[in-house]
């Protein structure tokens, strides 16, 4: 299939044909804030003709006849909002609409809507950006929350063509810096960060919110570079069954269910997910896999008994995969063997969660959460065997307390135990056993009327046993001249001991001839942040703009780096080092059904090493860029979606023949139709099927067995692959 081909296909595949028919579509927005309204109704009064407002905050109603109609727009806890509006024959109208916030009242209670937002959340101080579950499920085809990130602005989720792992890094850090929460909860840390998030189904997720930098004292005081909070779909008496199934040329496949309701009388959740590669894939037949072989089966199951007074939920998760790649040959009997390289990954969890919720009581709101993780890591990496197991078990009580309507305080007594036990033979100790209480307190102030100027600020304060007691400082400045800008100057303090099998380069690299020193401290950093966020609403069209620049100053820095020979790997603490850089993301979309993504960062990190020479850190790209074209048919259902990614270059060690990795770019393409409650995707992915030069692969001259140059691993070994997807959705009437 040559280029010019390919491009016929792209333009086939975003411009059909469209059908000629009255179309009345909308844009619906808080009045207040700006932000989208999602799931918000539109119905033509005196007709059984409507829509709910899409991730976007669009609706559509299609094949009307012209026309005078009555369009009312609703949603729980908003005012309605009524227009009357005119339609001729083959005409598209758009409109825009704003609705008041409100509230219901019944006698003397008063409840008030659970909003969900999508983008940049403008009521948030902190800067944080919320995807929404029904947006991740349209973007990750493949049932896998980590397919559904790909391509996010600012948001690095590059896997290891070799190890298989996806961490989220930010802010030109790489995944170890991110704080992974779930409803809260950071049980996602150390071994989880990089082997337990590749099994998470999008289907689970209720919306994603993604904090970058670290303003917010609510997130640990590892959360370096930001973090992400997996809000759950909550469990629910009604009945409904969802389900996706995928399958690439590869034989990779992905089956995902979820039901809730199955009792009809207790609200619960199942989900399950079981993804595959059970074909070694060898495409340039040199021997090597392209992309790891593996199994993984992830079950969750969320339980809310109904009590009298306060909301109770319960979960847990099983989690379990195999990985292997290598040289093709390879089998069983050659685990651990010189003679025939091999990575065979076995990883095992268990979550356990729970939370209660304390009804309201006017101006104070409390509530108790505690979870549970076993992880059990098992690999080879060559000869280098590596066994890991963690045991972490987490407490916190929060509560907030609205003092007027200028003033409110967070306060969380928190409690965490974290074990760790592998049988690295390292000069420094990896071991340790932490418990680990905290405090942490958070004021909002409203500095002017109309909420023009907020800040706030407060402090974690945390005893670790080796270390003493830690205070952990962080702010947010946030001005808002009006409901569409926004300008956060945002600061504060890290702090994280060091543990080197959770840096994702380790994970790259692997254990075998390893130089540690004797003792590597912990790190600690000093963050600051300015971003600007725009949006402008127009009757056809809206734009967001949203730019940041960021700096991160360490001491302590833990440094990974490859040495001069293949195959070695130098771990230090730098005395200085830093991270700075910005990103801009620009996002247009039309009431005719068209988006277009843009951005891209711009970032270096630099360290001074044990001779006190500046250094250039590998593995981190120099920039990135992505870009997005979505065109949405509203009559046909049909989604047709191109994208890119493009990476810069990274900086290589002495030795490898060049100094940088080169830039490459990705492209994308999917198409989809839907129906009622059926979706039919199918994708081409790295379209033009771009695969790195370099073999990270060497042969000893000596022996001839094999050595891997883990740092010549910045790119994909698996060219084009196309994928075809079903999913469906099921809800009792």
């Amino acid at each position: 299939m040559n280029k010019r081909t390919i491009s016929i296909i792209v333009l086939a595949a975003l411009f059909p044909l469209q059908l000629c028919a009255g179309v009345l579509r909308g844009m619906v927005h808080d009045q207040d804030t700006g932000d989208i309204l999602i799931g918000a109704t539109a119905v033509l009064e005196g007709t059984q003709r409507g829509a709910a407002t899409n991730p976007k905050g669009w609706f559509s109603i299609n094949n009307l006849a012209a026309g005078d109609y009555k369009l009312r727009v609703s949603m729980i806890g908003y005012e309605d909002y009524t227009k009357e509006v005119t339609l001729t024959q083959d005409d598209t109208l758009e409109i825009h609409m704003a609705l008041a916030p409100g509230a219901l009242e019944l006698g003397e209670v008063n409840i008030e809507a659970e909003r969900q937002h999508s983008g940049l959340d403008n009521t948030s101080t902190v800067r944080r950006e919320v995807i929404p579950g029904e947006e991740l499920r349209e973007r990750g085809t493949d049932g896998k929350l980590m397919t559904a990130l790909a391509g996010k602005t600012g948001i690095r989720t590059k896997p290891c063509a070799l190890c298989g792992s996806m961490g989220v890094g930010m802010q030109g850090l790489d995944p170890s810096y991110t704080e992974v929460n779930v409803d809260g909860m950071p049980v996602l840390s150390g071994l989880g960060t990089l082997y337990g998030m590749d099994g998470l189904s999008v289907s689970d997720v209720k919306e994603l919110q993604v904090t970058k930098g670290s303003g917010s004292n609510l997130f640990g005081s590892g959360a370096i570079a930001g973090a992400i909070n997996l809000v759950s779909v909550k469990p629910a008496r009604a009945r409904t069954l969802a389900g996706s199934i995928s399958a690439n040329n590869n034989a990779q496949n992905t089956v995902s269910l979820s039901a809730s309701g199955l009792t009809g009388k207790l609200p619960m959740r199942i989900s399950l997910l079981n993804s595959a590669e059970p074909n070694i894939v060898d495409e340039d037949n040199n021997g090597l896999t392209d992309t790891p072989k593996y199994r993984r089966f992830s079950g969750q199951i969320g339980v809310s008994p109904v009590l009298p007074r306060g909301e109770l939920r319960l979960g847990g998760r099983v989690y379990d995969e195999r990985r292997f790649a290598g040289e093709t040959k390879w089998n069983k009997s050659d685990r651990g063997s010189a003679d025939v390289y091999g990575r065979e990954i076995y990883t095992k969890r268990n979550e356990l969660s729970a939370r209660y919720d304390a009804p309201s009581s006017g101006s104070f709101h409390w509530s108790v959460e505690g979870a549970s993780a076993m992880h059990d890591h098992d690999s080879w990496y060559g000869t280098a065997h590596y066994r890991g197991q963690q045991t972490l078990i987490l407490g916190k009580f929060s509560s907030q307390k609205t003092w007027n309507e200028r003033n409110s305080t967070v306060g969380e007594f928190s409690y965490n135990h974290e074990e760790y036990d592998d049988n690295l033979a390292v000069a420094t100790k990896t071991d340790y056993l932490w418990d680990t209480p905290g405090l942490t307190l958070e004021h909002t102030l409203q500095l002017a009327s109309e909420n023009r100027w907020t800040l706030q600020g407060g402090s974690k304060f945390e005893y670790w046993k080796d270390y003493g007691t830690q205070v952990v400082p962080r702010g947010t400045l946030l001005w808002r001249p009006d409901l569409a800008t926004g300008v956060r100057l945002s600061g504060g303090a890290g702090f994280r001991p060091v543990s080197i099998f959770s840096s994702e380069e380790a994970l790259m690299s692997g254990f075998a001839d390893v130089t540690v020193p004797a003792k590597l401290e912990p790190e600690r950093s000093v963050a600051g942040s300015l971003a600007l966020n725009r949006q402008w609403l127009g009757r056809k069209l809206g734009f967001s703009l949203d730019v940041s620049t960021f700096y991160t100053y360490f001491s302590n820095k833990l440094i990974l780096r490859n040495g001069h020979m293949a195959g070695s790997t130098i771990y230090i603490n730098s005395d200085f080092a830093y991270s700075a850089g910005t990103e801009l993301q620009g996002t247009f979309t039309t009431t005719s059904g068209w988006t277009f993504d843009a951005g891209g960062r711009l970032s270096q990190v630099r360290y001074e090493d044990e001779h006190q020479e500046m250094r250039n850190a590998e593995f981190q790209n120099q920039y990135t860029l992505n870009f997005g074209l979505r065109k949405g048919f509203a009559r046909s259902g049909v989604t047709a979606e191109l994208s890119n990614a493009v990476y810069g270059p990274q900086f290589l060690p002495a030795g490898r023949g060049r100094d940088k990795s080169p830039a490459y770019v990705i492209w994308d393409l999917g198409l989809s139709k839907s129906w009622k409650a059926v979706t039919l995707a199918a994708s081409v992915k790295n379209l033009f099927d771009w695969t790195q030069p370099d073999d990270p692969y060497l042969r000893d001259a000596e022996t001839g067995n094999l050595i891997l140059d883990s740092s010549l691993i910045y790119g994909p070994l698996l060219g084009r692959t196309a994928a075809l997807s079903l999913s469906w959705k099921w809800n009792e009437k």
